[in-house]
């Protein structure tokens, strides 16, 4: 591929975490409570993204599902270095879990003729790791899941990527196009340049999607999602037993009796 690869990621606005809480009443998030921003693991994404696209060349698009004011989430990867971003707005996807959302994001992955995809390994908001393989499953993909690094192979159109496996790693190789889902923390983000930052926030637009342009508007939102949430509680703190022991061998001895 001469003119490099198109590689997408995938980003996702959520609540701030250090400032979400839960609504006891519905057992769901207080999503009004907490600022928007971009999901951390999104960030070791885009910064991957952007580590392929420098290597074999390309453009990366930035791409997200959400409401108007996700634009927010793509400026910030435009500002890292994204090339371009789609946002997929209407009100047709609203209520969708994870399935009818990797739908949505396999389908515009492939109308952007994506030879790469990346998304983060799991979301702040929800945890559930299951996009980024619905994606590939949606399109009949090859997947990349839990990696730490990747080796792009252009003249073989493959992608190596080094996972993460219990007690140690493994390599893989991908043939294109593929998925990945990139562990959080495994790279260092760049920051995004001054030049680079005031373009993003002042002149850059984001291309809109409804579910209509791509032809699932009667596959996505609440009523095709089929997660049932069958209850939700707030655990109430538990008080925890205090006791200081003068020397090391009544310590041993307190334990052994609890134990």
């Amino acid at each position: 591929m001469s003119d490099g690869w198109n590689i997408v990621v995938c980003v996702k606005q959520v609540p701030d975490a250090a400032e979400v809480s839960i609504d006891p009443d519905t057992g769901t998030l207080n999503r009004a409570d907490a600022d928007a921003v971009m999901n951390a693991p999104d960030y070791n994404a885009v910064e991957a993204a952007l580590e392929v696209r420098d290597a074999v060349g390309g453009t990366v698009t930035a791409l997200t599902m959400g409401p108007p004011s996700a634009h927010e989430v793509l400026r910030a990867a435009v500002g890292m270095g994204a090339d371009d971003a789609v946002l997929l707005t209407d009100r047709a996807f609203g209520g969708s879990d994870t399935w009818p959302t990797s739908l949505a994001l396999a389908r515009a992955a492939d109308e952007l003729d994506a030879d790469v995809v990346f998304g983060g390994e799991e979301t702040t908001d929800s945890s559930t790791g299951q996009v980024p393989p619905g994606i590939a499953a949606h399109n009949d993909w090859a997947q990349l899941t839990y990696v730490e690094d990747l080796e792009p192979r252009p003249e073989e159109d493959r992608l190596v990527a080094k996972r993460d496996v219990e007690g140690g790693y493994e390599r893989v190789a991908a043939e294109l196009p593929v998925v990945v889902a990139m562990e959080f923390g495994e790279n260092e983000p760049r920051t995004a340049g001054l030049h680079r930052k005031i373009f993003a926030e002042t002149d850059f637009e984001p291309v809109e999607w409804a579910a209509s342009d791509l032809g699932i508007e009667d596959e996505v939102g609440l009523a095709v999602s089929p997660t049932q949430v069958g209850g939700m509680a707030t655990a109430e703190p538990v008080p925890r037993e205090q006791e200081t022991v003068d020397d090391v061998e009544k310590l041993a001895d307190r334990i052994a009796e609890v134990l």
